[in-house]
Order: C-alpha cells, then sequence, then structure tokens
C-alpha cells in the first residue's frame, strides 16, 4: 500500500473518532451525570438508590424527562411486573432486556396518542411493536410522586409497571390489563 493511502486512512480514521458522539446509554444501571427528574433541582439531586424496595434496578434519560425503575414490591416496580401485575399474568409482563428496550422506546415516544395522564400524579406511555396478527403496545406507567421508604425520602417514586396489551392503542387502551 502506498503512503498516500496509508496517510489518508490514518487521517479519515482520526476524522472518524473526533466525529463520534459521546452520549450516554438512556438506560443504564448506575445513576447517569445528566439524569435530572424535569424542573425539579431538589428531585435531580436528591434521587437515590435505598434499601430493600427503594433499591434503583435501572435508570433511564429520555429526550424529554428522565425516570427509573426500583426493585418495588407486590404493588409497584420491579417486582410487582416480576409477579405478573397485580393479576399475576407473567404472560404480559416482560422484564428482559428486550422488555426494558421497549420500556425505553415507550418511554421516549411522544407521538400524538402515546403520551397521557391516565391517573393524578401519573403519566402512561405506549409504544407499537409487532405485526399483522401479532401487534402489540408496550404500555408503561410511571408515578411522578416521591418515595417514602422507611420514614426517608428517596425521591421520584418512578416506573410502577410496564406490560403489553393486543393491537396498537394509544395510552388510554392501556387501562385494565394491570
Amino acid at each position: 500500500m502506498k503512503r498516500s493511502s496509508l496517510a489518508a486512512c490514518a487521517a479519515g480514521a482520526v476524522l472518524a473518532v473526533l466525529a463520534a458522539p459521546t452520549a450516554e446509554a438512556s438506560v443504564s444501571k448506575s445513576k447517569p451525570s445528566t439524569w435530572s427528574c424535569a424542573f425539579d433541582n431538589w428531585c435531580t439531586k436528591n434521587t437515590r438508590s435505598g434499601p430493600g424496595g427503594a433499591a434503583v434496578y435501572r435508570w433511564f434519560t429520555g429526550d424529554f424527562d428522565d425516570t427509573l425503575i426500583r426493585q418495588g414490591s407486590s404493588k409497584w416496580g420491579l417486582a410487582h411486573i416480576k409477579q405478573g401485575g397485580s393479576y399475576r399474568n407473567k404472560h404480559n409482563h416482560p422484564y428482559d432486556s428486550y422488555a426494558i428496550k421497549l420500556w425505553d422506546k415507550a418511554l421516549n415516544n411522544f407521538a400524538r396518542g402515546a403520551y397521557g395522564h391516565r391517573y393524578p400524579d401519573s403519566s402512561t406511555f405506549t409504544w407499537h411493536f409487532g405485526r399483522g396478527n401479532k401487534k402489540k403496545t408496550m404500555c408503561v406507567i410511571t408515578d411522578d410522586r416521591h418515595l417514602k421508604y422507611n420514614h426517608v425520602d428517596y425521591g421520584l417514586w418512578g416506573i410502577r409497571t410496564a406490560y403489553w396489551v393486543k393491537g396498537h392503542v394509544g395510552w388510554k387502551g392501556c387501562g385494565g390489563s394491570d
């Protein structure tokens, strides 16, 4: 190979490295430095992992708001999802890495009809997946209140539950399946 070709390849590699953004992943096991729960500085600075159900399982950074999922209990969080929700339906409550990616997509989906508020201090997010007869919608419900566990405030509550429903529906179609 000629010297000019090698120099051009080396220069191209350097430019490629310099041009690559250093963005953080949108789902992480530790609190990202850019994590922020909306415009509430107290929540951003003081949301932290705690003992038992208050322990944070994953942190999610989004385009608009950031959230998290805690270990939780039979009524909310990861433990609630693992048991299959309120109706113990494990079939539509996945929590593997593929499901977590779908939760992330739902949390960042601000298409018309994909996001709304069914209950006070909560938000419902959706993401459509599958095709044909296998169309499904991932529903993620978050709680915007502060979690008080053993008389200590650990900040943002986070994801209460996540499950899929049949068909491609909007946020209003996510009711009653948990």
